[in-house]
């Protein structure tokens, strides 16, 4: 129980959750004309963001915490760690799916996907550059936005992000990217915030 309270995850969390599901159904289907690098303006769907909150959200329960309590703690703090990363990721991925078979939109079935991707991104930089490393996610959605689109708004396939939910290579990364983000949580996160 400390833990939960230490990590804030009943308040923080459960607020992350819930401004998740709220732009879900606030976004589904919008999209918005941003300028891009490359040229001219490209229209990216507001779904790409929706992920924000809660991984911002699930980083700060992971720095949330109490380094003396945790260092010599019978319980292995790191697997809970990972065990509410990955229940994140599964609720995440669930309420996408849902709400995109609901209203049969593709664009907000993949915004789990995209979680999972995003997740393991700042799993990978938080344990490289500590807190700042958060940063990497929102980052990436910036840099897909202003230049990981070709002309007639055809995304790169290295963008991962806006690519169809039945692209393989954008399952896949999502995938390994989270798998690899949730193997440093276990075995590099830092031992202080």
């Amino acid at each position: 129980m400390w833990w939960v309270k230490a990590h804030r995850v009943h308040t923080v969390l459960s607020a992350s959750l819930a401004l998740f599901v709220l732009l879900l159904v606030l976004f589904q289907g919008g999209s918005v004309a941003l300028p891009s690098l490359t040229g001219g303006a490209t229209q990216v769907v507001l779904a790409l963001f929706v992920p924000v909150p809660l991984v911002s959200g699930l980083a700060l329960c992971l720095d949330t915490r109490l380094p003396a309590a945790e260092s010599t703690a019978v319980r292995p703090v790191r697997y809970l760690d990972a065990a509410l990363v990955v229940a994140v990721a599964l609720v995440a991925t669930a309420a996408s799916a849902v709400a995109g078979a609901a209203w049969e939109d593709a664009v907000t079935g993949a915004v789990g996907r995209n979680t999972l991707f995003l997740a393991g991104l700042m799993l990978i930089a938080r344990a490289l550059f500590g807190r700042p490393g958060v940063l990497l996610p929102t980052a990436w959605i910036l840099t897909v936005c202003l230049c990981g689109f070709r002309p007639g708004n055809d995304a790169y396939p290295w963008t991962v992000l806006p690519e169809p939910l039945g692209a393989p290579h954008a399952a896949a990364a999502a995938l390994l990217m989270f798998g690899a983000g949730v193997t440093v949580q276990i075995r590099y996160a830092r031992n202080s915030p």
